[in-house]
């Protein structure tokens, strides 16, 4: 009989080993053997690579509990040690500059942990300001809280047109933000739209792997600096959390069936997307215009040089849709940004320690 960890070690295998070619062929030119891949119970660490046995394993808890991006981060980790090995002779200790110059052939940082950002650094106290204007959006006072959200919205709109337009590129990142899915909701394409229209972000559907699933599946990247990513993340949480939300309690107020859900979230993104297109032009009637970037377009250009446009789907117009659009037309911005200490991916230490 075949185990349940040999009906899903087989297909991860098959897409790690290609996954190794693809990294191997596009960043490291060709130069290293395939390893024997494993899949490790152990949970003692994410990845490990022997050089003895030229095994390269990855923890089966990590494949399954993690996002593919991450696993395919580590991955690249102990690709990157395989190519000291291999390729530049060895290092001296197991994360020396012989380690730091692989990883930055694999396009990964060597210290995934991460350090806290400087309090002094702009973009944090931007952040900083961003995050007490949202405080006040908690206002019950209706007025003064779209007062202090189109006060945040101002301000990283300042900000971003005060970033010199001449020198080298912005240090933009990309990040992958909620869960993967074999179709993509309206909902989730809606507040995709939201995010690279108003929140200086560009925003891309990408093909990923589900591991519990098996299956190749779609998910959302956003690409852009690291501050304004901050902010994209926390305004994707709080429009999906508040469609939730806002639903739940329209069905019950206005008994609407549960199948007229779809229709409700259309409304509501759309009255909120509108809401920030008043917001937008009444900032340009102050001068404050946004004409793009075009160093974040190339990024995404370089990252992704086969973009598809995604077809729009048709959505009934009846009650549920007016009534979220008034609601949508309603909400706020009112929790703070989350300020994350740690850059780099949220993982535990130990991925071959």
């Amino acid at each position: 009989m075949v185990s349940l960890h040999e009906t899903l070690h087989r297909p991860w295998l098959t897409e790690l080993l290609r996954s190794w070619h693809e990294f191997n062929k596009r960043h490291l030119g060709g130069a290293l053997r395939p390893p024997v891949l494993q899949i490790d119970l152990s949970t003692a660490r994410l990845g490990h690579w022997q050089r003895d046995t030229r095994t390269l394993s990855l923890s089966h808890d990590h494949l399954l509990s993690h996002r593919w991006d991450d696993v395919l981060a580590t991955l690249k980790h102990e690709m990157a040690h395989q190519y000291v090995d291999e390729v530049l002779g060895g290092d001296v200790r197991p994360h020396g500059p012989q380690f730091a110059r692989a990883c930055a052939l694999l396009d990964i940082k060597p210290d995934v942990t991460g350090s806290p950002r400087d309090s002094d650094d702009p973009a944090a106290r931007v952040l900083k300001r961003v995050q007490k204007l949202l405080a006040l959006a908690t206002s019950a006072n209706r007025h003064e809280a779209e007062a202090a959200m189109a006060a945040a919205n101002t301000l990283l709109l300042r900000y971003n047109l005060d970033l010199p337009q001449d020198g080298p590129p912005r240090d933009y990142e990309a990040r992958r933000l909620g869960d993967s899915a074999a179709a993509i909701a309206l909902e989730a394409k809606l507040v995709s739209a939201i995010l690279s229209e108003f929140f200086f972000v560009e925003c891309i559907w990408v093909t990923t792997y589900n591991a519990r699933r098996t299956r190749q599946e779609r998910v959302l990247e956003v690409l852009g600096t690291s501050e304004n990513l901050e902010m994209a993340a926390y305004v994707h949480d709080f429009l999906h959390a508040a469609a939730r939300r806002l639903w739940e309690q329209a069905r019950k107020e206005m008994d609407l069936p549960a199948n007229r859900r779809r229709e409700f979230s259309a409304g509501l993104l759309t009255g909120f997307r509108d809401k920030l297109r008043g917001e937008r032009e009444r900032n340009e009637e102050q001068g404050l215009v946004w004409l793009g970037d075009a160093d974040l377009d190339r990024f995404l250009r370089d990252r992704h040089p086969y973009i598809r446009s995604m077809g729009s789907a048709a959505v009934r117009r009846g009650r549920a849709h007016a009534a979220g659009r008034a609601a949508g037309e309603g909400l706020t911005l009112h929790k703070p940004v989350r300020e994350h200490a740690a850059r780099g991916l949220a993982l535990p230490r130990g991925r071959d320690d």
